[in-house]
């Protein structure tokens, strides 16, 4: 990474500087366990914003107001830079861009090159300080310690490494950022309703653990919450 707004790939050689008009760029290589997702998401890209507000609608909740409360989690300060791994349609690019303003800089990433298309629209539609690029979360194509803070939700449920894309995530942050990972899940304190149940039949994503054991024993400040009417987890940590 160098300086002057610009953000070089260390594994995929490309450069890219930041402007309110987002252009995707993609890495030359995709694993070959990620290719499945890759297609998923990119058949459902179109069609993604609306089945999650189904899903809001049927679990009880705000996605506008739990994304809220998913941000404020970063604590990010006017002039940082971000990156969000999993970035999606890009609906939470809006919320950190009102906390970094016109002075920070938002990176998003993602597998899918279909969800990236669906983010650029947004990004362009609110005029963001953004940059978009496709890769994985477990190979991440950028510089140690390049990041003030770091968000990754929706990821780590479909990782075969789990460990591996914790560790590229605090790699890619700067000692001292703040991180957040979170994804679907089970709460243990919550009782099994018959909502909660037809929800997991649809989804399986939601029977899954926290990966707090993959956290390492240096992590700082480690804290975890339960939101979305309790099927989604968030874990934030400080970065040593």
């Amino acid at each position: 990474m160098s300086s002057g707004g610009v953000l070089r790939h260390t594994r995929c050689l490309m450069t890219f500087r930041n402007s309110p008009k987002a252009t995707i760029a993609r890495c030359r290589d995709t694993h070959e366990s990620d290719l499945h997702w890759r297609d998923f998401y990119d058949r459902w890209a179109p069609r993604y914003d609306w089945a999650l507000r189904i899903w809001a609608l049927l679990a009880g909740f705000s996605d506008a107001n739990e994304r809220r409360k998913m941000v404020s989690r970063l604590e990010l300060k006017p002039g940082q830079r971000v990156l969000e791994v999993g970035v999606g349609t890009g609906s939470n690019l809006p919320l950190m861009a009102e906390c970094i303003g016109p002075g920070g800089t938002l990176l998003g990433l993602d597998i899918s090159v279909g969800m990236l298309r669906q983010c650029e629209k947004k990004v362009q539609r609110h005029r963001l300080n953004a940059n978009l690029t496709q890769g994985e979360a477990a190979h991440l194509p950028f510089a140690d310690d390049a990041f003030d803070a770091a968000l990754q939700f929706g990821v780590i449920n479909e990782s075969r490494d789990k460990q591996r894309t914790i560790q590229e995530m605090m790699r890619v942050a700067k000692p001292g950022a703040k991180i957040v990972i979170g994804d679907e899940g089970v709460n243990p304190d919550k009782p099994a309703s018959l909502r909660n149940r037809l929800i997991s039949r649809l989804s399986p994503l939601h029977e899954h653990n926290p990966p707090t054991d993959f956290l390492p024993p240096e992590a700082k400040d480690v804290h975890m919450v339960w939101f979305r009417a309790g099927r989604c987890y968030l874990i934030d940590f400080v970065n040593p």
